[in-house]
């Protein structure tokens, strides 16, 4: 019984480690050099700002003042420049909303850790797009019924958009 269970130790001791944890020490150092020395802005990105201007916008670079010994001494030092990447004609909007922006990241972070924004224009990474479920077209006596649900209503824009929902709905499940 002693071999069967040493066996099971043994095989245990030399499992392989969890990869996550060998991808987030490899890719430390890149994000250091960066400046993104906590990852938690760039995987909560959407929730800091919203998921709207995240569309538009991504976090790429936190630059820290550099100060000499003396100026250290002085007293707290400024709030880094978070540089961000923005997409087209989206940097004029970022652009009137960075007081709102540069607050929501000093929340989350609990200090003032961002002063203000660089606004770098160019192409985001791209995103991997949804696929739209297909709807199938109602059968005859499935119309009927949801026209039979649908008759009390009396206002017919109102009808019209539930019947539409309702096909899109209907129509979303398997027979």
């Amino acid at each position: 019984m002693n071999e069967l269970l040493g066996d099971k130790v043994a095989s245990r001791r030399y499992a392989p480690a969890p990869i996550g944890g060998r991808v987030m020490a490899a890719a430390r150092d890149a994000f250091k050099k960066r400046g993104f020395a906590q990852v938690q802005i760039l995987s909560h990105w959407p929730e800091i700002v919203g998921e709207t201007l995240a569309e538009y916008c991504a976090p790429e670079k936190l630059a820290f003042p550099r100060f000499s010994k003396d100026e250290k001494q002085k007293g707290p030092s400024t709030g880094a420049v978070l540089t961000l990447r923005v997409e087209g004609p989206a940097a004029v909007e970022i652009k009137h909303l960075e007081p709102q922006i540069v607050s929501r990241i000093n929340a989350y972070y609990g200090y003032d850790a961002v002063a203000r924004l660089k606004l770098v224009q160019g192409p985001l990474p791209h995103k991997p797009v949804r696929k739209r479920r297909k709807i199938r077209a109602l059968t005859p006596d499935e119309r009927k019924k949801l026209a039979q649900e649908l008759e009390s209503i009396e206002e017919t824009p109102l009808r019209g958009a539930l019947a539409r929902l309702g096909e899109r709905v209907i129509g979303a499940h398997k027979r």
